[in-house]
Order: C-alpha cells, then sequence, then structure tokens
C-alpha cells in the first residue's frame, strides 16, 4: 500500500517551498512545481539527483578534501553525503534564508550543526568577499528562482572564490543559465581566472551545466589513469564516475585545460 503524501509548505522572505513526502522520499519545489531538491530521508547521503553525482565527479581532480566550502544548502543531501564519507572534513554552509534552514533543522532533514558542520547565514557574495579563510573544495549550488543569480556569474564573483581556494583546491558550480550566450561569457571568465584548468559538462535530461575551476595546474593524465581513479571512486562513493568521465571527455577538448 502507498503511504500518503505528506505536504509542507515553507514560506520565506527568500522562498517558498512545497514540501512532498511519501516514504522516505522527501521532494523540495518551487511554485512552479520545479524540483528543487531531492533526498532519501532512509539514506540521506545517497544523492537523488543526477546533477549533484555530476558536481562530485569534481573530487576525481582533486586530493580528499578537508576543508569545504557549500554556497547554498537545498535539502542538505551534499551536506549529508560530505559528511557520509569524508567525516574529517570541516564544512561551512552559508545560506541567506534563515527562517528556511531553521525549519529544515527543526524537522530533521538537514544535518544538525556540530562535529565539523557550521551553518552561517549571510549572503554568499557577501561571504566570499569578506572571507580571511581557505578551503580545498567550494560547491557553489545557489539559485534566485529557476536560475544562477547574476552575481554569481560575475568575473569579479569568480576572482573571489579563485582567491579563497587553496593551492590544490576547486570550485564546483551547479548553473541553471537560460541563455547559451551567457554561460560562455561566464565560462570565458572562469577559464581566464582558472589559467585554463577548467571543466565543463551538461547533465543529461536536465537543463543544469555543471563546471570546475581547478586552482592548481594538474600533473598530466591520460585517459586509462582517470578511468581507473574513476572505478575506485565509483565504489568509494556509490557514484557511477566512469558513465560522468565519458561525459566530460565527450564536451571538453583533450589538452585544452585539465584532461
Amino acid at each position: 500500500m502507498v503511504e500518503e503524501i505528506k505536504n509542507y509548505k515553507i514560506e520565506t522572505a527568500h522562498n517558498h517551498i512545497n514540501l512532498y513526502q511519501q516514504g522516505g522520499r522527501l521532494e523540495l519545489r518551487s511554485n512552479d512545481n520545479a524540483l528543487q531538491s531531492l533526498i532519501d530521508l532512509d539514506q540521506p547521503h545517497k544523492l537523488g539527483l543526477r546533477n549533484l553525482e555530476h558536481l562530485m565527479s569534481v573530487l576525481l581532480f582533486i586530493p580528499q578534501p578537508d576543508r569545504i566550502l557549500m554556497l547554498g544548502t537545498a535539502a542538505g543531501s551534499l551536506l549529508h553525503f560530505l559528511r557520509h564519507y569524508y567525516p574529517q572534513a570541516q564544512i561551512t554552509a552559508i545560506d541567506i534564508d534563515v527562517e528556511l534552514v531553521e525549519k529544515m533543522l527543526q524537522i530533521e532533514v538537514l544535518p544538525p550543526a556540530g562535529d565539523g558542520l557550521t551553518y552561517v547565514y549571510d549572503d554568499a557574495a557577501r561571504f566570499i568577499k569578506a572571507s580571511d579563510q581557505s578551503y580545498d573544495l567550494i560547491l557553489v549550488d545557489v539559485f534566485s528562482g529557476a536560475q544562477s543569480p547574476a552575481w554569481l556569474l560575475e568575473k569579479n564573483c569568480i576572482n573571489a572564490l579563485y582567491r579563497i581556494l587553496g593551492e590544490h583546491g576547486a570550485a564546483a558550480y551547479n548553473l541553471l543559465i537560460d541563455s547559451e550566450h551567457k554561460f560562455q561569457l561566464f565560462y570565458r571568465d572562469l577559464r581566464l581566472v582558472f589559467q585554463r584548468q577548467t571543466l565543463c559538462l551538461p547533465v543529461k535530461g536536465l537543463e543544469n551545466t555543471i563546471a570546475f575551476g581547478i586552482r592548481h595546474p594538474l600533473t598530466a593524465r591520460d585517459m586509462s589513469w582517470y578511468m581507473n581513479h574513476a572505478m575506485e571512486m565509483s565504489e568509494q562513493l556509490e557514484i557511477d564516475f566512469l558513465q560522468i568521465l565519458s561525459v566530460i571527455y565527450n564536451t571538453n577538448p583533450v589538452g585544452a585545460g585539465v584532461i
């Protein structure tokens, strides 16, 4: 028998969110019913959305991160994933929407603060501009409605993220941009700031585009090395990185950046 779907509405100054729960599955949807986040409440560390699996393929190209900055929390699936697989990491999660985060903590969807996890209620643009910390991994998962905000795509924001990355760190963007021209302008600036150490990949069946900027020039590796590495990481993190690696190679020219 299918369990009754439980509906919640959370209205804040920044968001109008509908939560739909059926069994252990929780969806966050906007007022226009667009799916914004998904979490398996029985296994919250399992990433339920393909765009987040693609986002985490940045881990193929950097050392194990110890200091992680997250811009945007959503339903917390990335937070659960990182805390499960990288329990030693110090994670700072930035979100401007205090009411939404507090509600998600209250209903025990987001993991509680402590044990390496800190929530900071702030505007993400202001935080990265003022930050004097450095991070091994910055995950950018910020939206204004159904689009990536304009400030996020500006070169001064890319520079600010580059400045607070550690020597071997990377910034990983989950983007929704309604114009190919806007994306090309953003990606041109990303390649300039990160000295061509960048990758981008579409997410099949979704409008999301994932982009990486890697702080330090990587040692040249051939495809077989990355395939073996992807298989090892797939076993560790329970994500099909081989499939995602094929998308990376099909999308990015070999010899023009990271690969």
